[in-house]
């Protein structure tokens, strides 16, 4: 028998093992079950699905805006032209997380692009008063400047507060961002609609125009039209799979998305040669009364990783693994027992120091027999890194 022990501990030498230890025994928040519900319930409801979308935790380490405004780079007619108040200002000093269900879907350019300007955008629409209550400051110096005139009623939407959803659709955030240019048609094969006449409905990864979405970015105002606000440029971008084909699969599945601005609008905020260094926190929720417990991560599209910049990324625990495995076991051990096992498997192994890996804020608890936590993503990529994440 002991010839054959080389053989039994093979994966374990070949994938690696590692131990989560609970830090919390609370019961499990209204928020967080919502992980447990099936995706035809998330999908007929885009409050909860707002929710649920809004438990990730996303954010760059470049994280506070170095100026107030950004202009046109359109030779010297850019510098002229803000001159007369064209131009984008900061209604934060700090990028900022938002999220929204579509209002009409996404909207792609025609190729080629327009100078550098080549924008994806969406127009999402809150509802939930968190975000309501975010987006509404940019309203109130829209219609107080009322920029060319063009607001005839002040006292109608969007220009008083919205007490009830009843005119929601007349507050939205126009989100916008130029994909690194290089990837625009690897993108939308890969990730999401990013050329004619693709949309969201067509795209397979979200199958519906009114899709719920998370973002993170720079929360302007846009002067170059009317002055409403915008999350522009958009750097994180997250959803729930909710495609109509997808309904019945059991998974927790998301897709997330890192990017740079691809223009030369914003050079200020975003320097070519600046790496993206940032971090996503991902929730799962695990029913341990299952046999099997796997977490699946897709690396659906990257560019050059920058390993040296990863240590601007702060709070990476020294026990965060790498992404260069295929397979690894991590083993749960709640405090009395030891053996529940998460099978990690990866859709290619990526070496290096630029992409870590590891959990937190993991919740027992027992009376419903459920693990929840966070899977968190330490990401330092030159353009662009794109995922798609289950949980099982």
């Amino acid at each position: 028998m002991l010839k054959f022990l080389p053989l039994l501990l093979f994966p374990l030498i070949c994938f690696g093992q590692g131990t989560l230890t609970i830090s919390s025994t609370e019961p499990t928040s209204d928020k967080w079950l919502l992980l447990t519900k099936s995706r035809q319930y998330i999908s007929d409801n885009d409050s909860m699905n707002e929710h649920l979308v809004d438990l990730v935790k996303a954010f760059s380490v470049d994280s506070v805006l170095p100026s107030k405004s950004q202009r046109h780079r359109v030779a010297e007619a850019g510098w002229v032209i803000s001159m007369f108040g064209y131009k984008w200002k900061a209604l934060s000093m700090t990028k900022q997380k938002f999220v929204g269900t579509e209002r009409d879907g996404i909207r792609v350019p025609s190729w080629p692009p327009h100078f550098t300007e080549y924008d994806v955008n969406f127009n999402l629409i809150p509802h939930t008063r968190k975000y309501i209550d975010f987006l509404w400051p940019g309203y109130v110096q829209k219609c107080e400047k009322n920029r060319f005139k063009r607001i005839k009623n002040l006292d109608e939407a969007p220009c008083v507060y919205p007490t009830t959803l009843e005119n929601i659709d007349k507050y939205r955030l126009h989100c916008e961002i130029t994909p690194p240019l290089d990837y625009v048609f690897m993108l939308n094969s890969k990730f999401y609609p990013c050329y004619r006449p693709n949309s969201s409905k067509e795209h397979y990864n979200i199958g519906t125009d009114y899709a719920t979405f998370g973002m993170y970015g720079a929360f302007v105002a846009d002067y170059n039209h009317t002055g409403g606000p915008e999350l522009h440029p958009y750097e994180w971008i997250w959803w729930y799979d909710t495609h109509p084909d997808r309904l019945q699969e059991k998974s927790q599945t998301w897709f997330i998305g890192f990017m740079k601005e691809g223009s030369n609008r914003f050079r200020g905020w975003y320097p070519k040669k600046r790496p993206q260094v940032g971090q996503v926190s991902v929730p799962f929720v695990f029913d341990l009364k299952n046999d099997t417990l796997k977490i699946t991560l897709e690396h659906l599209l990257h560019d050059t990783f920058k390993p040296e910049a990863l240590s601007r990324l702060e709070g990476v625990p020294q026990s965060a693994s790498d992404l260069n495995f295929t397979q690894r076991y991590f083993t749960i051990d709640n405090g009395d027992t030891r053996g529940k096992t998460i099978v990690f498997r990866t859709s290619n192994p990526i070496g290096g120091e630029a992409l870590k890996t590891w959990f937190s804020e993991l919740n027992l608890d027992k009376e419903n027999n459920l693990l929840s936590g966070y899977l968190n993503l330490g990401v330092s990529v030159a353009n662009l890194y794109n995922a798609k994440l289950s949980f099982e």
